[in-house]
């Protein structure tokens, strides 16, 4: 990869080193057309950075998986892209077990990690496949990047979580993984972890030996802020643990991303609805929510109600720029979602970007009518208090009242794991309640044994459940914590008063941009430059407390929802403003032991869209739905 390219991210890189270092090479040292193998990690890393098309443009004519039964091209070429895992090694080697017959003729052997000496040896003792190897490589790329500055390694959010919380977590895979992307990006990172954190710290000490040992067997490999590669600083690695933070996952939110992966049936990125074709009749779409989508990448990181405006406006100039059309006297002000949507699919001029603005119309209307159904208006109204201690009007709520509140809205709550959820994020946010007021809540709910288990499980995740006496009259004393007082719960800046919560994520970033992390909060586990920690400490940030006059609500009819100050412009557009971005000095890359949460990848991108000038990359072992996070607590 080269120095100056500044603006890529980490998913640039990766599609990079998939088309110029894999199959750029491939193509240019074969005349004819190549087939791609690959196994099914391979296939998760490729589809997620790279489609046909691209595949296409770089001679290779077949994509096949090594799992599946295969017509032999022996006149053929082949790339191997492939995990050097020992199911993968033999059926690698099978396909040239026949020397009369191989599947296909030369082959072009990359590995996503480094080839163990067993699987070497096994490789060595195959003389038909080593005959036939016209380049071997490891590409490090065990990882996926589904956005341009966020990652996860592929881990299942149960799995995740058990593996760091139980008595003796597994650190090594992590650590290699991790390398891997580091060695992508080309940084050879300063470490900082909270001091708070046993596991973290453990983590950090396993990645600065790992990171060691691939520079010492890869000596021709560079890194940014290395000698002469001075033109980016070195980067930080930020080592995080999820049990530092396990309200964020559960906070209900309404950017736009966070609602689709909260609401709505979506897997990973492709997400299935039903469509009226102009003939009348129902047909099934399916929609990628990806890179390729320029619309997702502006809309995902806006407020729900900001959506449905720019949406509409654009409809609406659509609509009005075809004067001849039939519908054109309807595209008035009072014109519905709904009929808007209908009017769209009736004109001629319905072409692709139209078919993008009527299925995030759509999507976008989906997720307010489960948003309506569920009745998560008041819901999180009471979570957005207890989240950050204070009322809509910046007062801290009387304690009785808000647990009476609590017990009302449990007692008319639509579903059991809504109920479960709101029961969490009052236990985390009080640091422990009492048994008598825990049982009040769970005979409100109507919550079983089991779905009682699931919150006791907070347990193991460090948060304290139990408090022995009542707490104060005045529901403030979460804040009492020096580590929730130094990144802050409530955003005064927020246009909205049903996203006052931020995450502790956000805090420690714009921290961290601004060079105040604080060195003992966050050791490095190699001294830091000088100056690198310029005014830290834990005063640098304050618990931010706010809230305005409650305005106009937008798209949706209700002041609860609406604006409550500035001018109704959502965060920082996900695809927006990159291309002029100039970003200074290293990344900052913040990696969340046990999963990253949708609004945490927000964050990073809005402290990184903001005035600080640092490129932020926001990872974790896997990126958690909130029913899933529930679903991993409930495995503990």
């Amino acid at each position: 990869m080269s120095e100056n390219q500044n603006q890529e991210g980490l998913r640039g890189c990766v599609q990079n080193r998939i088309l110029n270092d894999v199959f750029d090479q491939c193509a240019a040292s074969t005349p004819g057309w190549l087939v791609l193998i690959v196994d099914d990690e391979a296939m998760r890393v490729v589809s997620s950075v790279v489609g046909m098309y691209d595949i296409m443009e770089k001679k290779i004519t077949t994509v096949e998986s090594i799992n599946n039964m295969r017509q032999p091209l022996p006149e053929m070429e082949v790339i191997y892209l492939i995990t050097p895992s020992p199911s993968s090694i033999d059926l690698l080697i099978s396909d040239f077990g026949n020397p009369k017959r191989p599947m296909y003729g030369n082959a072009h052997l990359y590995f996503l990690t480094r080839v163990e000496d067993s699987q070497m040896a096994k490789i060595k003792k195959a003389p038909n496949l080593l005959k036939r190897i016209k380049t071997f490589s490891e590409v490090n790329l065990n990882f996926i990047t589904p956005t341009s500055h966020s990652f996860h390694l592929d881990m299942n959010p149960s799995t995740s979580l058990r593996n760091f919380y139980s008595s003796t977590p597994n650190l090594s895979t992590t650590a290699s993984q991790l390398v891997t992307v580091c060695a992508t990006m080309n940084e050879y990172p300063h470490i900082r972890y909270p001091s708070s954190s046993p596991l973290c710290a453990a983590a950090a000490q396993e990645f600065h030996t790992q990171m060691n040992n691939y520079m010492s067997q890869n000596p021709a490999w560079w890194f940014h802020g290395g000698q002469s590669h001075t033109q980016r600083s070195r980067s930080t690695l930020l080592l995080l643990d999820r049990s530092a933070d396990p309200l964020t996952p559960i906070v209900h939110e309404f950017t736009y991303e966070a609602m689709v992966q909260d609401l709505l049936d979506i897997d990973e990125d492709k997400i299935s609805y039903e469509s009226e074709a102009n003939s009348g009749e129902k047909v099934k779409k399916d929609v990628l929510l990806n890179e390729n989508d320029e619309l997702w990448k502006e809309l995902r990181y806006t407020h729900i109600a900001d959506v449905i405006t720019t949406l509409s406006t654009r409809i609406r100039d659509f609509v009005g720029s075809n004067s001849g059309a039939a519908l054109a006297s309807n595209a008035g002000a009072d014109m519905s979602l709904s009929e808007m949507a209908a009017a769209l699919k009736q004109l001629p001029e319905y072409k692709e970007t139209m078919s993008k603005l009527s299925q995030h119309m759509y999507l976008a209307h989906q997720c307010m009518d489960v948003f309506g159904k569920q009745c998560l208006l008041d819901l999180s109204e009471l979570e957005q208090t207890m989240g950050t201690g204070t009322d809509a009007e910046g007062k801290a709520p009387k304690a009785k009242v808000l647990i009476d509140d609590l017990i009302d809205q449990l007692a008319g709550i639509g579903t059991r794991k809504q109920a479960i959820r709101l029961i969490m994020i009052y236990i985390i946010s009080q640091h422990g309640i009492t048994v008598d007021i825990r049982k009040r809540l769970f005979d409100a709910a109507g919550l079983t044994g089991e779905e009682q288990e699931v919150i006791l499980n907070l347990e193991k995740l460090g948060v304290t459940l139990q408090q022995a006496k009542a707490p104060s009259t005045s529901f403030t004393s979460m804040f009492r914590s020096a580590r929730l007082a130094s990144t802050g719960r409530f955003d005064k800046n927020s246009t909205y008063t049903m996203s006052r919560y931020v995450s502790n994520l956000k805090g420690v970033l714009e921290q961290a941009a601004e060079g105040k992390l604080d060195i003992e909060e966050y050791p490095s586990v190699l001294p830091m430059p000088q100056g690198a920690e310029k005014g830290g400490g834990v005063g640098a940030r304050s618990v931010r407390r706010g809230g305005g006059a409650v305005g106009e609500g937008k798209g949706t009819g209700n002041s609860r929802w609406a604006a409550s100050s500035g001018d109704g412009k959502g965060a920082g557009k996900g695809g927006n403003g990159l291309a002029n971005k100039k970003f200074t000095g290293g990344r900052i890359i913040a990696f969340t032991l046990g999963g990253v949460s949708h609004s945490e990848i927000r964050a990073g991108w809005e402290v990184m869209m903001g005035t600080s000038g640092k490129e932020i990359v926001v990872g974790g072992t896997c990126f958690l739905k909130p029913d899933q996070f529930v679903e991993a607590i409930k495995g503990l």
